[in-house]
């Protein structure tokens, strides 16, 4: 993300004299695919904290050298990599989002978000109709895919698992949890770490419990946590829980489908049980244009991909209360435009 401007740079963009859609409408866009393309063509992978010609960096990865240099100095304006004459490095940035070296890279995300805008050429047909007009994206998910999405998930989490753990009232005598859509499970296995009485079962669809199990075998999980390959949304949900998870679901799902979810929630949870919902939440950022641009974003990107959007408290408000539960409580979250909402039966 551009995010260094001159003071001339500023002064001309507050006043319109540089136009907005030069960068909203073009060079953002482009950047993005130019990131994607980085890491696909493994462009990324030839390069370290040292300066390397670009010329063997194009060798190294099969690539054209005139088309190596673009993509470098696409990079080059997104500060991820430096250049100095004809030879390029990482960044700090570039070498912890980018390197295949780094454990705490956003390889995967990238290549999902990639994935994701070869279907924004049909979303005119989305807009028109006012709904996904294909069936879900999903259902039409390859197994590679599948790795992409539940990889990139793995991404996401990583970054917010500790914060959103600590948000969750868990209380003390809570021993069993579902979490709805869970994939790769790691937000049961953190909660479970930090309340050792707590057992969670990730309930998801088959495709993504190889992902469940690399998880939970890599945290020495395997007793606390475990996978049930289910349908939320069309099969009956285990009774008796503490707490039911639902992270990153409900921006998934029309109104209908998340007042069905909430209602099969509530007869899942014991007395005094919680619903534990993460998501985009419309208008928690107040006037921040970062949150209402991932709040709006994602509301357009889950019509088009699944027939959903994001949701604002109240509307979470609407549907949870006519399920029965007598309450609900929101917690923002440092990312702009999420937040964690609890919702007491």
């Amino acid at each position: 993300m551009i995010h260094k401007f001159s003071l001339i740079e500023k002064i001309l963009l507050s006043n319109d004299i540089i136009p907005h859609p030069f960068a909203d409408a073009s060079s953002s866009v482009g950047l993005g695919f130019a990131l994607g393309s980085a890491v696909k063509l493994k462009i990324a992978d030839q390069l370290t904290m040292d300066l390397k010609d670009v010329g063997a960096i194009a060798r190294a990865a099969n690539v054209s050298e005139v088309g190596a240099e673009l993509i470098l100095d696409c990079l080059d304006a997104l500060g991820y990599v430096r250049r100095q004459g004809r030879q390029y490095a990482f960044t700090k940035r570039g070498h912890k989002d980018l390197s295949p070296d780094s454990p705490r890279n956003f390889r995967h995300f990238i290549l999902f978000c990639n994935y994701l805008y070869k279907g924004y050429l049909e979303l005119d047909v989305t807009i028109r109709a006012g709904k996904r007009v294909h069936s879900s994206m999903l259902e039409e998910m390859t197994d590679h895919e599948w790795e992409l999405f539940s990889r990139a998930m793995i991404d996401i989490s990583r970054t917010n698992v500790k914060e959103v753990a600590g948000k969750v009232p868990v209380p003390k005598s809570a021993t069993r949890m579902l979490d709805l859509g869970g994939s790769h499970g790691l937000y049961s296995i953190e909660l479970c770490k930090r309340h050792p009485q707590l057992k969670a079962t990730v309930v998801d669809l088959p495709p993504v419990k190889k992902y469940t199990d690399e998880c939970v075998a890599a945290n020495q999980a395997g007793a606390k946590v475990s996978f049930l390959a289910a349908d939320f949304m069309k099969d009956e949900l285990p009774a008796g829980n503490d707490l039911i998870l639902a992270f990153n679901i409900i921006h998934g799902l029309n109104p209908a489908e998340n007042e069905a979810l909430a209602q099969k929630v509530h007869k899942a949870l014991k007395p005094g049980g919680l619903y534990v919902i993460l998501d985009q939440i419309k208008g928690i950022g107040g006037g921040s244009q970062l949150s209402k641009a991932t709040t709006s974003y994602m509301a357009l990107n889950l019509l088009h991909q699944a027939g959903g959007k994001t949701y604002a408290k109240a509307e979470v408000d609407a549907f949870t209360k006519k399920a029965g539960f007598s309450s609900t409580t929101l917690k923002k979250l440092n990312a702009p435009g999420f937040g964690v909402i609890v919702c007491t039966k």
